[in-house]
């Protein structure tokens, strides 16, 4: 059963490189940096609504819980980190592996090469205390997993898979965002799910060969 989208929870007791980050971080770069396509996509009213995540604020995070279907990958991202300080390593694996396989099959989806770079980053920013946790929990780490893909499996992806592009050099430089056409997501969502999961269970063969 997929965590629970209306739960209440309790309150817990070189520059242009780290601009890419920014989407976790402060709308300030945003707003003033990006043009076009690239600030038709609002990440900044995201970034308002991670930093509130990141300030414990209930009413931000019950929001996500109960539509997280409707919140780019960033947003579960913090949610997941947030999720975790309230010591719910479960839930928090669940969301930040779906936060995970969403950004790489937005990316996936980007005609910008440096996107890649940026996802690398937004991956190291988030998930430390969780990615322990989840190596020292394989056997949970795994069920969770196989949840993950099913959900995603299932769902209606309702964001736009364009803000990824905010990630890469061409946020700062072109107005225009190259990106495959949308006849194209789903099969790249699927396959993407697919090497995933399929790298998923290399890595869990060779941790415990």
């Amino acid at each position: 059963m997929v965590e629970s989208h209306k739960t209440v929870v309790s309150q817990p007791s070189n520059e242009q490189n780290y601009a890419k980050s920014e989407i976790v971080n402060s709308t300030d770069r945003v707003t003033g940096s990006y043009r076009g396509e690239f600030l038709a996509l609002g990440i900044g009213q995201s970034e308002s609504l991670i930093n509130s995540i990141k300030s414990n604020n209930n009413d931000a995070i019950n929001s996500v819980l109960s539509h997280p279907n409707d919140f780019i990958p960033p947003v579960l991202f913090a949610l997941a980190d947030q999720v975790m300080e309230m010591n719910e390593p479960r839930a928090a694996m669940f969301w930040y592996y779906t936060a995970q396989l969403r950004a790489r099959s937005d990316a996936n989806k980007s005609l910008d090469p440096t996107v890649s770079n940026g996802l690398n980053e937004l991956n190291r920013y988030y998930g430390l205390k969780i990615g322990r946790y989840a190596k020292e929990h394989i056997a949970e780490l795994t069920e969770i997993m196989e949840r993950v893909i099913e959900y995603d499996k299932i769902s209606d992806r309702m964001y736009n898979p364009k803000w990824v592009a905010v990630l890469g050099d061409e946020a700062y430089t072109k107005e225009v965002i190259s990106f495959v056409s949308k006849e194209e997501f789903k099969a790249i969502d699927d396959s993407t799910r697919e090497g995933f999961y399929r790298g998923f269970l290399n890595a869990i063969r060779k941790q415990t060969n």
